[in-house]
């Protein structure tokens, strides 16, 4: 096991909370980190972030498209919520994926975790909604319990 990346976890709770109590305001601080970020990792690192910022957008595009998710007068996913899954693939990367290797850890985990965050993020944020129905709960559950999976085997392509 690696040493904690504080950095790219401190940097990304910080872009969290700006992206989210702030959405597109604090886009440019959020941006320069991703960029600071962008230089420090490795080619390999940067790949596996980019592809798996790429399903996370992915994925909120079809939970937003099937009402599980929405945002206040848009029809697409905001800027800043494109933003947050960049900032979050990166910690994905640079910390989280050290500590999901054990497959079914993973899959809880991301089960439990992911949709804690989107309801953390709907309230605090103002422009997101859930689905307050069970499917929508399912249905979250199961999407982040597969990201987390993903995430914990895309580290053999970096680590």
């Amino acid at each position: 096991m690696t040493s904690m990346n504080w950095p790219a976890l401190i940097g990304f709770k910080l872009s969290w909370f700006a992206l989210v109590l702030f959405q597109n305001l604090l886009l440019i601080p959020v941006a320069l980190f991703v960029l600071w970020s962008l230089w420090r990792c490795s080619k390999a690192e940067r790949l596996a972030w980019f592809a798996l910022a790429a399903v996370g957008i992915t994925l909120d595009s079809v939970l937003q498209y099937s009402g599980v998710l929405s945002f206040t007068g848009s029809i697409w996913l905001p800027l800043w919520m494109l933003a947050l899954w960049l900032v979050f693939s990166l910690v994905v990367v640079q910390v989280f994926s050290a500590y999901l290797q054990n497959y079914w850890i993973a899959a809880l985990s991301a089960a439990v975790a992911g949709p804690m965050a989107y309801l953390g993020g709907a309230a605090l944020s103002g422009q997101m909604q859930v689905s307050s129905s069970t499917e929508a709960y399912i249905a979250l559950a199961l999407c982040w319990g597969c990201y987390g999976v993903l995430s914990g085997w895309s580290r053999r392509f970096y680590a």
